[in-house]
């Protein structure tokens, strides 16, 4: 999207919060605040529980929390509803996002998965009863970033005949791959990482199947502040600081220029 997705993201560029590096106090998996001395937070403890191959590498672009936050409020938004006045298109705002993201922070995330990605996915809604693509934007969110596009593929469908994915609750068998992942590197890329039940069992599918690596681009990683101490550090620091797609969780710094050579 280049120059659009940057005008997009300017305009809206207080609606993004900095996440924080994993480290003491910041869950090594989603970056959200773990409780004591873990170095995981529980949610990730939880649903790492019921999969055989969980997966690491998960990288928010921003944190948000539920109440009265508008970056909750368009990346939760269901396909059906209409923004809010004054509010941007939600399909047009993921891309903007994600695009402007990737553009300064690929060879971050090609380094944690091990290698350039030879394919892009994404996680499909597990809610019952609803059209798969009308309720999930992101496949035609990754059709317009032209980084992506084009290792696209909807390899991941749910199982309509296993148990449904639950808060904390992941399920190896909630999603069935379609197609040869064998020794592929995955970009599994979502809107919002709340538990992270449905990213574990969508990445333990494709591990399953034969995907050399995973690694989880979210949007958004919501966080309750008054949940722990650690929470509550970490979201007082990050919404007192001005938010920069010059930095991401993995480097702390832009990756752009050597992102551009790759």
């Amino acid at each position: 999207m280049g120059d659009a997705a940057r005008e997009m993201t300017d305009w809206y560029i207080n609606l993004y919060r900095n996440v924080p590096a994993a480290g003491p106090g910041v869950c090594r998996i989603c970056h959200s605040g773990p409780n004591d001395s873990y170095a995981i937070c529980d949610g990730c403890r939880d649903t790492k529980r019921n999969v055989r191959r969980p997966v690491r590498n998960v990288v928010p672009i921003s944190l948000c929390i539920k109440e009265d936050d508008q970056l909750y409020d368009i990346v939760s938004r269901s396909g059906n509803q209409s923004p809010r006045r004054g509010g941007p298109d939600r399909t047009t705002f993921l891309a903007a996002t994600i695009s402007r993201f990737y553009a300064a922070h690929a060879r971050c995330l090609k380094r944690v998965a091990g290698g350039d990605f030879t394919l892009v996915t994404s996680v499909p809604s597990t809610r019952s009863g609803e059209p798969l693509p009308a309720f999930h934007p992101m496949p035609k969110v990754i059709q317009m970033i032209a980084a992506l596009k084009d290792l696209y593929k909807p390899v991941l469908w749910p199982d309509i005949g296993a148990a449904v994915v639950g808060p904390r609750v992941s399920n190896e068998h909630a999603f069935k791959v379609t197609g040869c992942v064998d020794g592929k590197v995955v970009l599994l890329v979502d809107d919002i990482f709340v538990s992270g039940a449905h990213v574990q069992s969508a990445a333990s599918a494709l591990h399953r199947a034969g995907a050399a690596s995973v690694t989880v681009l979210v949007v958004a990683r919501l966080i309750n502040p008054e949940y722990n101490e650690a929470n509550t550090i970490i979201w007082n620091r990050t919404r007192t600081e001005p938010f920069t797609f010059e930095r991401c969780c993995l480097c702390g710094t832009s990756s752009r220029r050597s992102s551009e050579s790759d």
